[in-house]
């Protein structure tokens, strides 16, 4: 570094206001005065070496005073710039929740509106409202089978949610509960306080989907002999302005589950007489964490929110590699549990439908309320047996005629 070239602290944010100072000459006979460049405010010692002036050109001490004070700005531009490339990501971020946040209250009143704003009767009880075309109750969050008071002191309140089809709801499906809450009384320091079932809207379209109505009433008769298992029908009777079953995303499942139970309720009350917020966590197979590692499937704020804010009990299951799909998800390791299958069950809802379409035994497969229900009302079937016949017959009255239902001429 030339001796000449001044060094200043780059930390600093203002730029310094470069002065001159007179003083006496190291030789004590000789009259002249030198003048030295420095940072008023700062001790000398800070700087191993000034700018002297003496006997140098106005203009080169002049343009170093200019270079000096160039290199400052420059500084305290590349701060100001860091700076404000922070506030831009802060303020993104805070954009993106207002809006998640913003539409989450847009759907929860649409959907007010639309089950409230219908005739009530003369006791002003609201009479119930089509919703995908069907009657249907006003929504109320089940909390029948929640426990309001933890019993072992020290351990956080836990709610497990698992999203899904159910289309139909199978002893897989209610296996996974009982795994989890085993796994998490002994692995874990939490306590389970419920269970919930959120089947997906009818929005979701997806092959062999029965109407939300029916797969929430399987649900319900499913665990109706369960003393923590319930079934919520958010997500079914979720509608749009008019009146359309509208998807609702995961994430936003997790938090409608989150605002019921720890801001309209106020949380869990724990052994120590306080109330205590209780941790959501979603429940969910090993198929769909796979999902959640293939780019591009999930919206990396949903899967912050899942994964990050709540968090996920992962069943495994054969055929998939768990190990493989939270390799992707190293981020959110801390807030993922994985439950071991001690007993293989490969039991699934589209194995069940086929059954179901071939005319095959589904008992034993899935609980027997669902099977009577799912015959009586002749889901996932072509028709009722009756029509089947018929179609098969081709004839309201088997025999009469000819299997095709035309008559063969010679």
């Amino acid at each position: 570094m030339p001796p000449d070239r001044l060094l200043y602290n780059s930390s600093l944010l203002r730029p310094p206001i470069l002065q001159k100072t007179q003083f006496p000459c190291r030789s004590t006979n000789c009259p002249r005065t030198s003048s030295a460049i420095y940072l008023p405010g700062l001790p000398p010692n800070l700087f191993p070496r000034t700018i002297t002036a003496a006997g140098m050109d106005p203009a080169i001490i002049a343009a170093r005073d200019n270079v000096i004070r160039a290199e400052v700005a420059e500084r305290e531009a590349e701060c100001i710039l860091m700076a404000a490339r922070e506030n831009l990501l802060e303020a993104r971020e805070h954009f993106v929740r207002l809006e998640l946040e913003a539409s989450a209250a847009t759907q929860a009143q649409n959907m007010f509106n639309t089950l409230t704003s219908h005739n009530t009767t003369a006791s002003g009880t609201a009479t119930p409202v089509a919703v995908s075309g069907v009657p249907t109750e006003a929504y109320t969050f089940p909390v029948d089978k929640l426990k309001r008071r933890q019993t072992r002191p020290g351990k956080t309140p836990l709610v497990l949610v698992a999203c899904g089809s159910f289309s139909p709801i199978t002893f897989l499906h209610m296996r996974m509960f009982e795994m989890a809450s085993d796994f998490v009384r002994f692995n874990t320091d939490f306590e389970v306080c419920a269970g919930y079932l959120s089947p997906v809207s009818d929005a979701y379209k997806k092959a062999g989907l029965a109407p939300g109505r029916h797969r929430v009433e399987m649900c319900s008769r499913a665990i109706e002999s369960s003393p923590w298992l319930m079934v919520d029908p958010f997500e079914t009777v979720n509608c749009n302005d008019k009146g359309e079953p509208e998807y609702v995303p995961t994430a936003k499942v997790l938090r409608h589950f989150d605002h019921e139970i720890n801001s309209v309720l106020g949380g869990i009350e724990g052994t120590d007489g306080k109330m205590h917020k209780a941790k959501i966590a979603l429940l969910a197979g090993a198929d769909l964490v796979m999902s959640m590692g293939e780019p591009g499937l999930w919206s990396p704020i949903d899967l912050g929110v899942i994964l990050g804010q709540y968090g996920a009990f992962i069943v495994e299951r054969s055929g998939t590699d768990i190990e493989l799909a939270l390799s992707t998800l190293k981020q959110y390791e801390n807030n993922i549990w994985v439950i071991g299958q001690v007993i293989q069950n490969d039991i699934s809802s589209t194995k069940v439908r086929l059954f179901l379409k071939k005319d095959l035994s589904v008992r034993y497969l899935i609980p027997d309320p669902v099977v009577e229900y799912i015959n009586e009302h002749h889901l996932y079937q072509e028709g009722p047996p009756k029509e089947k016949q018929e179609k098969i017959n081709g004839s309201k009255d088997p025999g009469s005629e000819p299997s095709n239902g035309k008559l063969i001429k010679g």
